[in-house]
C-alpha cells in the first residue's frame, strides 16, 4: 500500500514538475521574444533564487535544528534530567524573534534554573513553563505559539487556494506553505522531530498537494447553490402558498413574504461555492499537519510507535482541525471581504 501511494505522489509530483517547467520555460522565452534574451534569462534567475528562499532554505533550516525526541515534561524524571532537559531548552531559543528579548530571556532562563539548585519542583515548573511558552505563546514577548502559528497558516492556505483559480497553482502553493509551516513549527521550539517523523511529514505534504490538484479539478465545474430554496423541497404545498403570498401587495401583507419570494431566487455562482469548499479542505489538510507534527515534537517516537498510537495521533489532529476551522473561516472570510471593500471604495469612492 505504502509502496503505491509513493509510486501515484511520485508520478504526480512528477507530471506538476513538467507541467510548470513547460509553462516557466514558455513564458521565459516569450519574454526573450518581446524584450532581449537577457530579460529571458533574468527571469529564469529570479524563479530560482524564489526556489531557494521559500523551498530549499526552510528545508535546510529544518534539519539544522537539533533533533529533540520529547518536548514535554516527564513526571518520572530526577533532577539531573530536568536540569539536563532545561539547559538544552535554554540554549535553543531561536523562536524569540527580537534578537535582545531572546538574549534576555536566556539569561533570565540559566539564571533560574541556578537559583532552582536540586528542588525539583521548582525545575520542573520552569520547564513546564518554558515549553508552554513555546507552544501557546506570550503577546507581552511577541511570542505567537505553535498552536496559533497552525492556525495562521490554516488562514493562509484557505484564502490563496479560495481565490485562485489555477490548479497549477494551488498545488505548489499548498506544497510551499506546508513546507513554511513545517519550518515555522521547528523554529517556534526549537527542535526538529527525528529523521523517520520527518520523513513522514514530507509524505503527508507530497500527499496534501495531490489532494489539492485534485480537488481543484473537482470542483471547477461545481453548479450554483440556491441556499433559500430549502421550502421548496421540503413542502410544496408551502412553497405555493409562499408564491401566492408573494404576488400579493407588500402594503397590505407586509415585508416578510414577498423578501422570502425573492430570497428564493437567489443563487450563489458555482466558482464561489467550489472555491470556498476547496479552500476549506485545503486549510483543514494543512492544520492536521500541523498538529500532527506538535504531536511529534511533544510526545515522541517511542510513544507515537504502533498503529494504535499512530490511529490517535491522527484522529487528534483531525479533531483539532475540525475545531479551528470556523475561526479560520471567519477571519479568512472577513479578511476577502475588507480587501474587496478597499478596492470597490478605490474604484468608485473619488477623493
Amino acid at each position: 500500500m505504502k509502496r503505491n501511494l509513493f509510486l501515484i505522489i511520485a508520478i504526480f509530483l512528477g507530471i506538476v514538475g513538467i507541467l510548470l517547467l513547460g509553462n516557466i520555460i514558455t513564458i521565459g522565452d516569450k519574454l526573450g521574444q518581446l524584450t532581449h534574451v537577457y530579460v529571458e534569462y533574468a527571469f529564469y534567475g529570479v524563479i530560482l533564487i524564489l526556489l531557494l528562499i521559500y523551498v530549499v532554505r526552510p528545508i535546510v533550516k529544518v534539519h539544522r535544528a537539533p533533533e529533540f525526541p520529547v518536548l514535554s515534561v516527564d513526571e518520572s524524571w530526577n533532577v539531573a534530567q530536568l536540569k539536563h532537559f532545561a539547559k538544552r531548552l535554554a540554549k535553543s531559543c531561536g523562536y524569540i524573534q527580537d534578537a535582545e528579548r531572546r538574549k534576555a530571556h536566556q539569561q533570565e532562563l540559566i539564571a533560574a534554573i541556578k537559583a532552582g539548585g536540586d528542588n525539583s519542583e521548582e525545575i520542573r515548573s520552569i520547564v513546564a513553563n518554558e515549553v508552554a511558552l513555546r507552544l501557546d505563546g506570550s503577546k507581552e514577548m511577541g511570542v505567537m505559539g505553535i498552536n496559533n502559528r497552525i492556525k495562521e497558516w490554516g488562514k493562509t492556505v484557505f484564502l490563496v487556494t479560495a481565490v485562485s483559480q489555477n490548479s497549477k497553482f494551488d498545488t505548489v502553493a499548498v506544497l510551499i506553505m506546508n513546507y513554511k509551516l513545517i519550518s515555522d513549527i521547528v523554529l517556534a521550539t526549537g527542535f526538529k522531530p527525528t529523521k523517520q517523523q520527518m520523513f513522514k511529514l514530507y509524505v503527508r505534504v507530497l500527499t496534501t498537494a495531490l489532494i489539492t490538484y485534485c480537488a481543484s479539478q473537482v470542483f471547477t465545474d461545481v453548479d450554483g447553490v440556491a441556499p433559500f430554496d430549502f421550502a421548496d423541497a421540503a413542502d410544496p404545498d408551502m412553497a405555493d402558498a409562499g408564491s401566492d403570498l408573494g404576488d400579493v401587495d407588500v402594503d397590505d401583507t407586509g415585508f416578510g413574504p414577498t423578501l422570502m419570494h425573492n430570497l428564493k431566487k437567489l443563487t450563489i455562482p458555482g466558482v464561489l461555492v467550489g472555491s470556498a469548499i476547496e479552500g476549506c479542505i485545503n486549510s483543514l489538510l494543512t492544520m492536521r499537519i500541523g498538529y500532527v507534527t506538535r504531536s511529534y515534537l511533544t510526545e515522541g517516537p517511542a510513544a507515537l510507535s504502533g498503529v494504535k498510537n499512530k490511529r490517535r495521533v491522527k484522529r487528534r489532529a483531525i479533531k483539532e482541525s475540525l475545531k479551528s476551522m470556523p475561526a479560520v473561516i471567519a477571519h479568512s472570510s472577513a479578511a476577502i471581504g475588507k480587501t474587496t471593500a478597499k478596492v470597490l471604495k478605490g474604484l468608485f469612492v473619488s477623493e
